[in-house]
């Protein structure tokens, strides 16, 4: 039976100069590839237990002519679903807009380089989802590494600055504009500069 909630895993491939581009200017490319593919694969081992909780896992990965490397790379997932769009909020757009055409009756979308995320952040997301229209999961750098929606609410991502200290409050003021209700989850650290490695190994292990 399927699940009423989905989880839109968020990934790129991690391929050296063409992820973690900032994390690369003080790490190098290769270092820089290889710290995301340890956080992408500590959270899909995180997502592992999810269908436990009546949660249903969406690869949703880039760039599409990766689908191979990106099944194979984090295998057993029932759906894989290419990223469409050139900026963030129009491939939010579009992946919340396919999950929700499926029947979900709830969606959330989950970065990939989020440190210390539990499956209890996403299992307490979606349970704030029974009372409010979104949830949200701000990150230190201003941004989201969480959202999720009780239904699809495409104005949220409109007039966003993307890749912003800004998109967090931005994306609230967006929420008190249309009149819609969030609940939020804790601050989360994302792997974005060198000085958020400084733990990584016992975030890895689960210690963190």
């Amino acid at each position: 039976m399927r699940a009423d909630t989905a989880v839109l895993y968020f990934v790129k491939y991690p391929e050296p100069g063409k992820v973690k581009t900032r994390l690369a200017q003080s790490l190098g490319a290769e270092d820089a590839a290889n710290l995301y593919k340890l956080i992408a694969e500590r959270l899909a081992a995180v997502l592992a237990d999810a269908a436990l909780h009546r949660l249903d896992v969406i690869v949703t990965f880039d760039p599409a002519e990766r689908e191979k490397e990106v099944r194979e790379w984090l295998p057993g997932h029932e759906h894989y679903l290419t990223q469409r769009g050139a900026a963030l909020g129009e491939r939010l757009h579009h992946a919340f807009d396919r999950a929700f055409s499926m029947g979900y009756a709830k969606v959330m979308a989950l970065g990939s380089d989020t440190l210390e995320l539990t499956l209890k952040h996403i299992i307490d997301g979606r349970d704030m989802l029974k009372g409010k229209s979104v949830v949200v999961g701000p990150a230190v750098d201003g941004g989201y590494y969480l959202i999720g929606m009780s239904a699809f609410y495409p104005e949220v991502f409109v007039d966003i600055p993307w890749s912003t200290a800004t998109v967090f409050d931005c994306t609230l003021e967006r929420l008190r504009r249309n009149k819609l209700t969030w609940g939020l989850l804790p601050m989360l650290r994302d792997l974005d500069e060198a000085e958020d490695c400084k733990n990584l190994n016992a975030i890895i292990k689960g210690k963190g």
